[in-house]
């Protein structure tokens, strides 16, 4: 799903965001296009 909202790893404001949840543990972090690893069939 995906929102606007900040970028909790380069702190940009009102970019597209999706909360994941890091590998390994249950803890979720918001983070931009540009931060997000690649996932799925849509990964370069």
């Amino acid at each position: 799903m995906f929102m606007k909202g900040k970028c909790e790893e380069c702190g940009l404001e009102n970019v597209e965001v999706m909360e994941i949840s890091k590998e390994g543990s249950n803890v979720k972090v918001t983070l931009c296009n540009q931060c997000r690893p690649a996932d799925g069939a849509y990964a370069y």
